[in-house]
């Protein structure tokens, strides 16, 4: 006569079942938290984050000088130029940085993207400078 086979239960395979599930979804998670790779930045910068097709954030205060990081969040390349100032642009691909400086007289400007299309479709950001 053969040994006879223990069988495990149902509620005993499904507790299994449930605790590799588990262990994945954590060792996945665990995997994607990552650290923030992103630099930190200096005091007195404004981060401008530009996506498809915006600007973040649309209205920006500054004291005469200014230094602006163009964070590019977007999938494409986006810049920032500041209208009626044309020796002041940043420029930056899909996940990079672009940082510049600058001084401005007292007054309201535009920030926008120069991308074709792209200030038309939103890439616009108010500057106000006291």
């Amino acid at each position: 006569m053969a040994p006879r086979r223990a069988n495990a239960s149902p509620a005993v395979l499904v507790a299994i079942i449930i605790g590799f599930v588990v262990a994945v979804v954590l060792i996945i998670f665990v995997a994607l938290q990552g650290g923030d790779d992103t630099p930190p930045v200096e005091p007195g910068t404004t981060v401008v984050t530009a996506t498809e097709f915006a600007y973040s954030p649309t209205r920006i205060a500054v004291d005469g000088g200014a230094t602006f990081l163009l964070r590019n969040e977007g999938a494409v390349y986006h810049d920032l130029r500041i209208e009626g100032i044309d020796d002041f642009s940043l420029e930056a691909l899909p996940d990079e940085d672009a940082t510049g400086s600058i001084e401005l007289e007292v007054g309201t400007y535009v920030l926008f993207c120069s991308v074709p299309g792209h200030r038309d479709a939103g890439m616009v950001a108010e500057l106000q400078v006291s």
